[in-house]
């Protein structure tokens, strides 16, 4: 059954920040509000699908956010393509933020609210020779936005929402082990292709 009237009002004003962040980051400012919009309209058209049981209604419209986001590979996967990064916060590891784990130096920062106390500051690139610059933050978002689906929503998921493991298997309807196992594989994949690309 759809959920309608104040209980759907109370819903979008309390998560709509937090889904737009997450989409915008996956595709850029320009095309995250139609998204959100699709990705909201979806979750109260299929509401009683969220078992409390499961998890949060953040994490259930991150999921639903996620399905929308499917039909928005091409525009996702040049949008990643295009980050370059500016930042004071870059550690010894190379491959940081999306690889080392490491949260000093956030991978990419929408200006909006849900993201106002994160520090580094993204700049898209004016094409994608730019973005093929021998820099370790191009690599590693090159080799990113060719992740199978799946597989960069898993990633991303975990270093640029910051969700634990189980919070993952829960958005995306997969076993905690299954998404365990996915992110150790994923980190070796991402050094690997990044190492190459380095060579």
């Amino acid at each position: 059954m759809p959920l309608t009237g104040a209980a759907a009002a109370r819903l979008y004003d309390d998560h709509v920040d937090a889904v737009h962040a997450l989409v915008a980051r996956r595709v850029g400012g320009a095309a995250a509000p139609a998204i959100t919009g699709s990705a909201f309209e979806l979750a109260l058209r299929t509401w009683d699908r969220f078992d409390t049981d499961r998890g949060t209604e953040r994490l259930f419209l991150y999921g639903v956010a996620i399905k929308t986001l499917r039909a928005h590979q091409d525009a996702e996967r040049t949008h990643l393509q295009s980050l370059q990064f500016s930042t004071d916060a870059l550690n010894d590891n190379a491959l940081d933020p999306l690889v080392s784990g490491q949260r000093s130096a956030p991978a990419m920062v929408v200006e909006h609210e849900a993201n106002k106390d994160l520090l580094g500051r993204p700049t898209a690139a004016t094409d994608h020779n730019a973005a093929r610059a021998k820099t370790p933050e191009a690599r590693v978002m090159l080799a990113v936005a060719e992740l199978d689906p799946e597989d960069r929503d898993i990633i991303l998921l975990s270093l640029w929402e910051s969700c634990p493991q189980s919070s993952i298997a829960e958005a995306l309807e997969l076993s905690v082990s299954s998404v365990r196992s996915a992110l150790g594989r994923i980190r070796r994949e991402l050094k690997t292709a990044v190492t190459k690309a380095a060579s």
